[in-house]
């Protein structure tokens, strides 16, 4: 049998993630905060877009992992990599 995985692409896949960002995470006021100092999926290493607003989380440890999320949605394991290409892996910063 063919594999029957819809891929979702344009929008939300799981509901109670849009309910967190449309509520500004109520009981996480420190994601929130993060949300809004600009740590956002579209500039996490895990992130895959798809088009300009959404993208897979490919990030393992995520709550979100392989959920289609809004580039502007965040997670408490965002890994900041900026809004270019991701390497999907951890960064490690070469200090000279």
């Amino acid at each position: 049998m063919a594999n029957q995985n819809a891929i979702i692409t344009d929008t939300w896949s799981n509901p109670d993630s849009e309910a967190l960002y449309r509520n500004e995470w109520p009981d996480e006021p420190a994601i929130r905060a993060q949300k809004l100092e600009g740590d956002q999926c579209g500039g996490c290493s895990y992130f895959a877009p798809f088009n300009l607003d959404f993208g897979l989380c490919c990030h393992p440890a995520s709550r979100h992992f392989s959920e289609t999320v809004f580039e502007h949605f965040t997670c408490p394991v965002l890994l900041a990599e900026g809004w270019g290409a991701h390497s999907f892996g951890a960064i490690e910063l070469d200090e000279k």
